[in-house]
């Protein structure tokens, strides 16, 4: 009722035009009908319909426009998902391509062994952060057993501490308590290499009248009883002799990239330390 009130005159007004317009709709096609002063109406009226027809074809192509964004919009959204599944799809395929990647190495590395081996798959690291060590998923069940040597592609990762029936345990090269005796690949001179800060590797017991060299690569001597001989270890960064020591001091950086660790090779070669 307020509503009325408030817009009376507005309500008469249209109420007026819209019977005005039907009582000339409806005699427009009756015999003898004249004009009269329905012309005058015509003329009053005319420019009003003609705001009213122009509202509504505004209001009409208003609501296309609407029509047209929405349905835009429901094919941008369709074509977002489409777009984020072809993602997930192209990155699950670098990953498998990755992976395959991986194995290949593995597998010429394997054919290029004496030794029997078994790939393992690293599941994870040590959840203390105090040892350097992973966990593998192949255990006794896939005849790993404590002191067998674990490499990748690469070149030495560790050797095994401990297995279970399906899991094993790997020490890695870079962890303090890990030792592997090793020869300079180049002059032959031999050392203890260990593990040191910052995932490095820290060369001991070298004489200081060897010939040690940055970028000289580091193997295994095989004389330990636990390494095969002639695996990678690692690569010479820094040899100096500190004051008048009897050793160099000579660092060197792994082979293995520990921080992108994935898969290893276990060699089912089981060896005993000397006592």
């Amino acid at each position: 009722m307020g509503f009325l009130r408030r817009n009376r005159f507005s309500v008469i007004l249209i109420l007026l035009v819209l019977i005005a317009l039907g009582y000339f709709s409806y005699n427009a096609g009756r015999p003898g009908s004249g004009p009269g002063a329905g012309r005058y109406m015509i003329e009053a009226l005319g420019p009003v319909q003609g705001v009213i027809t122009s509202v509504g074809d505004f209001f009409e192509s208003l609501w296309g426009r609407y029509f047209n964004l929405v349905q835009a919009a429901k094919e941008n959204e369709k074509l977002a998902l489409m777009v984020e599944q072809m993602r997930q799809e192209l990155a699950q395929f670098d990953e498998l391509k990755q992976e395959n990647e991986r194995l290949r190495a593995l597998l010429s590395l394997e054919q290029r062994h004496e030794f029997p081996v078994v790939a393992a798959q690293v599941l994870g690291g040590d959840p203390t952060g105090y040892f350097k060590t992973v966990l593998i998923s192949r255990g006794q069940h896939g005849g790993v057993e404590p002191l067998m040597p674990v490499v990748n592609a690469a070149g030495v990762v560790g050797r095994v501490i401990w297995a279970s029936p399906n899991y094993a345990k790997v020490l890695l090269l870079t962890d303090k308590n890990s030792g592997v005796d090793v020869l300079v690949q180049r002059t032959r001179a031999r050392g203890i290499v260990t593990g040191a800060d910052q995932g490095m590797l820290l060369m001991k017991y070298i004489l200081h009248t060897a010939d040690v060299r940055p970028g000289d690569k580091l193997v295994t001597s095989g004389a330990a009883g636990v390494y095969p001989k002639g695996l990678l270890v690692g690569y010479v960064t820094k040899a100096e002799q500190k004051g008048k020591g009897v050793f160099l001091d000579v660092m060197a950086r792994p082979a293995v990239d520990f921080n992108r660790l994935e898969d290893v090779l276990v060699i089912l070669d089981r060896r005993e330390l000397p006592e």
